[in-house]
């Protein structure tokens, strides 16, 4: 994903982490090789979540049998994003961490952004291929990264040698480039679309369009113009552009991220209207951000590692019984939180 003082991994990872209860014991329910009958008896529901008419009368549908029915049709795969959305949610009461609305819509926006989009193009065409409503985006990734980021804001630390490496990115010569990415497992495709590719303007931007990345898809393989020293492990992509020529194609370059391959629109000159010295707060603003985007992921392992959360099933009259509040989502914690 681009970010929006370059390339950042040319699509910005996001964090979808989440979850576990308050101490770090925690046990949740992920179905076995085969689930033991999981409709409750009378009395056992924890809640009901809808009532309908028969013939025979009305019947309740219970939170536990919509739990089932989802596990049972591939919800399962959903579990891990909410465990781990519990544990930083856990963490956060702790620390006493919110998030505001206007927080997250500048973090919305900064995504937009990052992938050089509109909002349209963000949800009609971006998160419906990462499988996801703007709901579940707000939720289960923009919600949980400003969480850990609060978490971290202690821990991060900016040296004035990052400053410098920050001027020359935000205001040094950068180069205008179009972008396709195309996986590694399959070779012959990606050869393909590059030849086709490089053969006219029109042709390019037919392939750029269709490329499997749905970042760089939306954006027609436009990034936010790039600079020297990009973060990230492969400089590829900036040793080439900063090559070619304007109009020129480069070769398909093999990377860590896939298949790629560039043409060059613009060069951007360097900002001769400012200084290093009047605009150290935005450099450090800048060194910040990328450090703590780095430092994210290690924090939410760190809280996952202490977390360690536990996978089991049990019938709901155990589930009560490790309880202590007597319901979902309350304090689980058999062994101490230890």
């Amino acid at each position: 994903m681009a970010d929006r003082t370059g390339v950042r991994r040319w699509v910005r990872r996001a964090v979808v982490g989440a979850a576990a209860v308050a101490g770090f014991g925690v046990v949740v329910a992920q179905p076995p090789a085969k689930l033991p009958p999981s409709v409750p008896a009378a009395g056992e529901s924890t809640r009901t979540v809808a009532v309908i008419s028969t013939a025979g009368g009305k019947v309740a549908i219970s939170q536990e049998e919509f739990g089932k029915f989802l596990t049972d049709r591939g919800g399962a795969d959903k579990l891990e994003l909410f465990v781990n959305k519990r544990i930083i949610e856990a963490e956060a009461a702790r620390l006493g961490l919110t998030v505001t609305t206007q927080e997250m819509e500048a973090a919305l926006k900064q995504d937009m952004e990052g992938i050089t989009v509109k909002y349209d193009e963000f949800v009609k065409i971006v998160l419906p291929k990462y499988g996801k409503t703007l709901y579940e985006w707000m939720e289960d990734v923009v919600r949980p990264r400003i969480l850990l980021g609060k978490m971290c804001k202690d821990e991060v630390k900016v040296e004035e040698a990052d400053l410098k490496i920050q001027y020359e990115r935000l205001y040094g010569e950068k180069r205008r480039i179009q972008m396709v990415l195309y996986p590694l497992n399959d070779q012959k495709t990606a050869e393909k679309l590059f030849a086709q590719a490089r053969t006219s303007q029109d042709e390019f931007d037919s392939v750029a369009r269709s490329q499997p990345n749905p970042a760089l898809a939306a954006a027609k393989g436009f990034v936010a113009p790039i600079s020297r020293h990009l973060p990230g492990e492969d400089k590829a992509v900036e040793n080439v552009a900063f090559k070619l020529k304007v109009g020129e194609v480069s070769e398909m370059l093999k990377t860590a991220q896939g298949f790629v391959f560039v043409k060059l629109h613009e060069v951007v000159p360097p900002n001769a209207n400012t200084s290093f010295e009047k605009e150290k707060d935005r450099l450090f603003a800048a060194a910040y951000d990328e450090k703590l985007q780095l430092h994210i992921p290690k924090k939410f392992a760190e809280l996952k590692q202490k977390a360690q959360p536990q996978i089991v099933y049990m019938p709901p009259k155990e589930w009560q019984a490790l309880t202590p509040a007597g319901g979902l989502g309350s304090v689980i914690n058999p062994t101490g939180g230890k």
